[in-house]
């Protein structure tokens, strides 16, 4: 983990300006940031915040944008925040920087970095994946364009809508027993036809098998859209979205409010697919990241069902 500390406001503003690439707004005396030193693209990760003085949010600067934190007091006497925060699949720079600022009277809009952290990028190899499917799905006929702008536009609404306050915990529940069969970032070819990246995670699962939600949160769409099939996607607050596509049945209604482990669709074969299976992405910050890593070890079995054994790490490359 990297680690920044501001030094106190006695020791002058030039000690800060040696310091720290520009000069906070609130003088908050010492600070820390928390973040890994490398992350790979197309992955999410947490960063952290302390201040030994009062403040009621962090706002961390990343990928070009304010993205606030509550704060809250610790036993320890420091008040904290932390952050869920994306590396885009197809970020080009070799690092990026990661800011943060303690705001007291929330004038977020006013604030510049206190501290900062280089934060190096890493390549990761992602394989190609070959499928064969129904040519409707990979040439639409002209008759199905209009639905599927309407789709696009449906799932852009649905990212676009603000949950106030954080409804996840880290690890996410796992959605189904299977293990994967698709990974997440891998890019795909269709009937010989070069598409982009996969931009979700496939888990196995026989048609029917029931589908669990990731953390609480708010559906905000559920709906049968011409790629994905039938599908829910779930707002967990802070920027943080869930979805589970090509359901055999959607089990939620939007606007519903889903606890963890809730039961929200059964695994299916709708819209683009081989096979039944279970797509599940992670949208963070508005940008899609790989949720195996954030997923805990463990099905947890719902009622009736038997305990399975410990998922463990990535077994196919190629998928369903």
């Amino acid at each position: 983990m990297i680690q920044r500390r501001s030094m106190h406001c006695l020791w002058g503003l030039l000690l800060l300006m040696l310091f720290f690439s520009s000069m906070p707004v609130i003088c908050l005396g010492a600070m820390r940031l928390d973040a890994p030193a490398a992350a790979v693209r197309g992955s999410a990760f947490m960063a952290r915040a302390w201040s030994e003085a009062r403040v009621g949010e962090f706002v961390f600067f990343w990928l070009g944008k304010r993205l606030a934190a509550q704060a809250s007091q610790h036993g320890n006497g420091l008040w904290q925040a932390s952050i869920l925060l994306p590396v885009p699949l197809e970020q080009k720079q070799d690092t990026l920087q990661l800011g943060v600022a303690g705001v007291s009277q929330g004038k977020r809009d006013r604030t510049v970095p206190a501290l900062t952290a280089d934060i190096r990028l890493l390549h990761k190899k992602r394989p190609v994946q070959k499928l064969t499917m129904d040519r409707k799905y990979v040439d639409p006929p002209a008759d199905e364009q209009t639905r599927i702008k309407g789709d696009r536009e449906k799932v852009r609404q649905a990212l676009a809508q603000y949950l106030p306050g954080r409804r996840w915990t880290l690890p996410l529940a796992r959605p189904v027993p299977g293990s994967v069969s698709s990974l997440f970032g891998l890019r795909r070819v269709f009937n010989g036809q070069p598409r982009g990246m996969h931009r979700g995670l496939d888990l196995r699962g026989a048609e029917g098998t029931p589908v669990q939600a990731c953390a609480d949160g708010r559906v905000v769409l559920a709906d049968d859209l011409y790629f994905s099939g039938n599908a829910v996607y779930l707002n967990h607050g802070e920027g943080v979205f869930t979805a589970y596509l090509h359901l055999s049945r959607i089990l939620v209604r939007q606007g519903q409010d889903i606890r963890r482990g809730e039961v929200i669709g059964l695994v299916g074969a709708t819209g683009r697919v081989t096979g039944p299976h279970l797509h599940l992405s992670l949208t963070v910050q508005g940008h899609a990241a790989d949720p195996e890593p954030l997923l805990a070890e463990h099905y947890f079995p719902l009622p009736g069902e038997k305990a399975t054994a410990p998922v463990r790490a990535v077994r196919k490359e190629a998928g369903q």
